[in-house]
């Protein structure tokens, strides 16, 4: 349904400071303002601004990781965002589905340099004896569409597709941004695990991690607490189940539980060594695309960035258009002077998150509509700015 009459979400439910679960230590640098005004100062305006009904943000620092709920989880039956608000965060996805695929690496399970016909045998003879999971988690494999095609309707015909698929750009030279490549890469890396992918993310992946609040599939018991999304026109709206959504697009999850991964990523958790290097060997870098350095889904810029090369880099020219891509050789070690960052969305939902190693800092941005990326990522960037922990030269 189309809903009339909104009204400006920008109120503040809940504030928390959390401190469980990471390493103690001072910031990084002496902030000018404190947290609470950073974040209220840019995220008030912008839920205003983009007509947002409702948003949850983590914070991530050395001492600890503060999360600011603001707004309506859900507009029409006026239900605030808590703690607990499950928001879905679409291409977010991502990054866990790459890190799977380096876990199992690290298990000697997986090889990302290797064909991905070798996991997948249904795919032997087609364009991926020529394609390589490292292809696929860097958006190099050769013109693979985002979208699934609607012909596509199970995992036969999917597979159907993918044997029928021809690359229409130079494998490993071109970036296309694409649903099917890191969907794939889902199915390979699970195959070599001998586990459906749901299952290994939820026992490799969430169980260490510990994200308890994390779903595929949302049960009967959370449904109270998934927030309702809101199309650009106003209608209510939630993901659709789809192929290749768990993979790609379909995980719904708190802010505290994704700004896990962002602690994981910084060094912040205490996690057996094994899954420590599969997370940081997600932040190598593989291609140089523009101002951009791809890694493993995640994508990353040199300190000090303009705020003009992250639009770029978050543009929808980067996300639809084919973009030429010049291999790493070797791939860069992960780094601490970097901005790294990925966004979600899906019909109703948009989510942003920004990782600066070097600081230690992370910012996890949900929301429960789609807004624009630009809006997203200056906001980020206001918010960094405004806490003092952006490195300027």
């Amino acid at each position: 349904m189309v809903r009339a009459g909104m009204k400006r979400a920008g109120c503040v439910a809940s504030m928390a400071l959390v401190l469980a679960g990471t390493t103690s230590g001072a910031m990084a640098q002496q902030a000018p303002t404190s947290p609470k005004d950073a974040l209220e100062t840019v995220i008030l305006p912008l839920m205003d601004e983009q007509q947002i009904p409702g948003m949850a943000i983590a914070l991530i620092q050395p001492g600890g990781m503060l999360i600011a709920n603001y707004g309506l989880a859900d507009r029409e039956a006026g239900t605030p965002v808590d703690n607990e608000t499950l928001f879905e965060i679409g291409s977010l996805s991502k990054p866990f589905t790459a890190t799977l695929a380096a876990l199992a690496v690290e298990e000697g399970r997986f090889d990302l340099d290797a064909p991905v016909s070798d996991y997948l045998p249904a795919l032997e003879g087609s364009a991926f004896d020529g394609i390589t999971g490292a292809n696929l988690a860097t958006h190099t494999g050769g013109g693979l569409p985002l979208f699934v095609p609607d012909a596509v309707t199970d995992r036969a015909s999917l597979m159907a597709w993918y044997r029928d698929w021809q690359p229409s750009q130079p494998v490993g030279e071109s970036r296309t941004y694409s649903n099917l490549g890191i969907g794939l890469l889902g199915l390979a890396a699970a195959a070599s695990l001998e586990s459906d992918f749901v299952p290994a993310m939820r026992h490799r992946l969430f169980a260490p991690l510990g994200l308890d609040h994390s779903w595929y599939d949302v049960p009967d018991s959370r449904h109270a607490v998934y927030a309702m999304g809101e199309s650009q026109t106003g209608e209510a709206v939630r993901v659709s189940p789809g192929i290749l959504d768990d993979e790609a697009y379909g995980l719904k999850t708190t802010a505290a539980d994704l700004a896990r991964l962002v602690q994981a990523n910084l060094g912040l958790l205490a996690l057996d060594d094994e899954l420590q290097r599969a997370i940081d060997a997600t932040r190598a870098g593989y291609y140089q695309v523009g101002a951009m350095t791809q890694d493993l889904i995640w994508e990353q810029y040199p300190l000090p960035v303009s705020l003009d090369a992250l639009l770029a880099g978050n543009g929808y020219d980067m996300i639809l258009e084919p973009n030429t891509a010049e291999a790493i050789a070797p791939p860069q070690a992960p780094r601490d002077d970097v901005w790294i960052n990925k966004t979600g969305s899906t019909n109703g939902f948009g989510a942003y998150v920004v990782m600066l190693p070097g600081e230690r800092t992370g910012l996890v941005m949900l929301a429960n509509r789609n807004y624009p990326n630009e809006a997203r990522v200056r906001a980020a960037y206001r918010i960094l700015e405004g806490l003092g922990t952006l490195p300027t030269s």
